[in-house]
């Protein structure tokens, strides 16, 4: 539950009233995991999650409102605290604008539906990075539904910040994304079209992405939740990379359950998938206990496996 932590009225010389609050909020989180790689198991008690999370939204009159958020995290004894999602938006009548240093995904989220599962990225699918981005999304042009264009700074060699970018760096390449959000009722979805637009720049060496679609959702049918995702990256090269990931969800009381398979192809590579199951117990809106397991390969290997128990809280 974020706590309001700061509510201030300033009354301009025009006489119109600008409000600007601030909100903290975050988690900890602690437990249990075993999990084995390449037949090498590590195990132990500790820390999985220490953050924290300022939000301050400022009222700028005619309707246009500031929102500006910071994040750490690794916040516990000894950890090494670090920066996580930083962004500013402007929102009004006309839309959302978006701007910050950001944690990326998979695009396919909503495939999980929900499920309280361990997350199979970095393990079938590539892990997060760490991007700059600015982006739009437009006012609703039906209900539930909202259109959105981003561009990216893929810095991955030189990393986040100003001036990082791209440029000279071999291992990147900035991307544009056209998006369509829909969520209403049971339903909520999204599809977007990305296309990297350095393609042929003599300093991109060892990044090849050429175009991407993804397209992700799930249904709520009240006990359960299903969730369906796909995603399709071509590269300069020739090859392709198609993306599957589905899920399912169920809530009895306090408990919710759940269950996702996915699988990654490759052109000439062989293929990668994995399953994931875990359920969750609320002792409370901000107090939970949790337990997952997950396995995962590459076609003609031997299986990876994680398991982990968790205690969590949330303020």
């Amino acid at each position: 539950m974020k706590k309001t932590l700061l509510a201030l009225a300033v009354v301009a010389a025009s006489g119109a009233a600008f409000a600007q609050s601030a909100t903290l909020s975050g988690s900890y989180v602690f437990g249990y995991q075993s999990t084995k790689v390449g037949g090498v198991t590590t195990a132990g008690i500790g820390t999985d999650t220490a953050a924290i999370a300022l939000v301050a939204t400022e009222d700028l009159g005619g309707g246009l409102k500031a929102t500006a958020k910071v994040s750490l995290g690794g916040m516990m004894r000894d950890g090494a605290g670090t920066g996580e999602d930083a962004s500013l938006s402007l929102s009004g009548g006309f839309g959302t604008l978006t701007m910050g240093s950001i944690e990326s995904d998979d695009g396919l989220s909503r495939a999980y539906a929900g499920a309280p599962v361990i997350g199979l990225d970095g393990k079938v699918h590539g892990g997060n990075t760490n991007i700059d981005v600015i982006g739009y999304t437009s006012p609703q042009l039906a209900p539930g539904l909202t259109a959105g264009v981003s561009y990216v700074d893929r810095g991955t060699t030189v990393g986040t910040g100003l001036a990082a970018g791209t440029t000279g760096a071999a291992s990147a390449q900035p991307s544009l994304t056209g998006n369509l959000t829909y969520g209403a009722g049971p339903i909520s979805a999204r599809f977007d079209v990305t296309s990297w637009t350095r393609q042929s720049a003599a300093d991109v060496t060892s990044n090849t992405n050429k175009n991407r679609f993804r397209v992700s959702g799930n249904y709520d049918l009240g006990m359960a939740k299903v969730g369906l995702g796909y995603a399709q990256l071509k590269r300069t090269t020739g090859t392709k990379t198609t993306q599957l990931e589905a899920g399912v969800s169920a809530g009895f009381g306090a408990t919710t359950v759940g269950a996702v398979y996915e699988e990654l192809k490759t052109t000439g590579a062989a293929k990668k998938s994995g399953f994931t199951v875990g359920a969750q117990y609320n002792l409370s809106k901000r107090t939970n206990v949790s337990a997952g397991y997950a396995t995962w390969k590459t076609a003609g290997a031997s299986s990876d496996t994680s398991f982990r128990v968790l205690v969590g809280h949330s303020f």
